[in-house]
């Protein structure tokens, strides 16, 4: 059964896949091939029976991106890094999700994303204008959680008065708790660079 079933909530999810990727040459670091797939297909794999809808957040050419045939949110102006990819997707879920209480949010270079992400997220945030994000290895990853849809705290509000413009800033303004997870290999490991992507095809080989 699907998380968003198991929760008795409809979750749609938004896939981070505008960074600039400078440690891997300038490239779009989710269409990486790892063994034959590129990096997103894993995320979409992994988040697909979780949730009720994946789009993705571009840069402002989603043209790449295409082939999946999901929803492309472009970003719309640059400069605020993830926050913008966080603005798409809260105006996306608001638009096409307008029963959801919250929106997940995980980065398109995470290939090893637990099947049970965003039951135990949900489970654990009870309140409704609260984040929720996945933590291991003692690091909170501000990229991998769940967002309100409504926070009392607008993102629009936070980009006027903060020159903070991370995730972990705005999260800090609207409030969050955290889901760890114990395993032995981190279920939230990113590919930043070809060195992570040599241990992800060795972890592979693993499993």
């Amino acid at each position: 059964m699907s998380g968003f079933l198991m929760t008795g909530r409809t979750i749609p999810a938004v896939i981070l896949v505008g960074g600039q990727g400078t440690r891997m040459g300038g490239v779009d670091k989710p269409l990486i091939a790892l063994s034959g797939q590129t990096l997103l297909a894993y995320v979409v794999a992994a988040l697909r029976p979780q949730v009720s809808q994946i789009a993705l957040a571009t840069q402002s050419n989603p043209e790449p991106f295409q082939s999946f045939g999901l929803p492309l949110l472009p970003d719309s102006v640059t400069g605020q890094g993830p926050l913008t990819g966080l603005g798409s997707a809260l105006d996306w879920a608001r638009r096409e999700h307008p029963t959801a209480s919250h929106v997940a949010i995980v980065a398109g270079d995470t290939p090893f994303l637990p099947a049970n992400l965003i039951a135990r997220l949900l489970t654990a945030n009870p309140l409704i204008d609260q984040c929720s994000f996945a933590k291991s290895k003692s690091q909170i990853h501000y990229s991998t959680g769940v967002w309100p849809i409504l926070p009392h705290v607008k993102l629009e509000d936070y980009l006027e008065q903060d020159n903070d413009r991370s995730l972990r800033g705005l999260a800090k303004k609207i409030g969050f708790n955290t889901v760890e997870w114990t395993d032995n290999d981190d279920p939230f490991f990113n590919i930043n660079t070809p060195d992570d992507l040599a241990k992800a095809e060795r972890r592979l080989k693993r499993l």
